[in-house]
């Protein structure tokens, strides 16, 4: 399908595997989780994609999995767009930001956590996912002209691409 005006690209990338800590919010990429992102980046890359912004969670791995994307792709410093209020947030919640992003931003990249990333790619797409696992991407087409009329059943799954470990 030709890629018309009309239409949106969201990239919804589940965070990456994350060390172990006490305090949830702070948890850092592993190694395992650093390896992920770059092969997604390089995935990505590969196939030509390139978000106009990253909106990412105020979790510690979601940032530096926005930074590591932002580095892959030699992206601007001012292109990730942290929202603390994406930290654990329901689909609902997610569904909130997305409706609010200026549509000049043709395609956006979400980084955020599990259960709300899998719930709102359920929601969309109108398919059964159990979970996205870690560290990876789906590309959903969204055949709209305003961010604000993002719903259940506006998008369908372009791509659905895992870590290459």
């Amino acid at each position: 399908m030709i890629w018309e005006k009309s239409m949106k690209k969201l990239y919804i990338v589940r965070n990456a595997h994350a060390a172990i800590g006490a305090i949830d919010r702070e948890r850092e990429l592993d190694e395992r989780g650093v390896m992920e992102v770059d092969s997604i980046g390089a995935q990505m890359v590969a196939a030509g994609m390139r978000p106009s912004v990253i909106l990412t969670s105020g979790a510690r791995r979601s940032i530096e999995t926005a930074k590591r994307i932002r580095e892959i792709f030699g992206l601007l410093v001012n292109v990730i767009d942290i929202r603390e209020e994406l930290y654990n947030a329901d689909f609902r919640k997610i569904l909130d930001i997305l409706q609010s992003l200026p549509d000049e931003k043709a395609s956006v990249m979400l980084i955020a956590n599990n259960q709300g990333v899998t719930d709102l790619l359920e929601s969309i797409t109108h398919s059964e996912y159990k979970e996205i696992p870690n560290g990876s991407l789906v590309v959903v087409e969204l055949r709209l002209r305003h961010w604000r009329d993002i719903e259940s059943r506006t998008g369908r799954e372009l791509l659905f691409l895992k870590p290459k470990l």
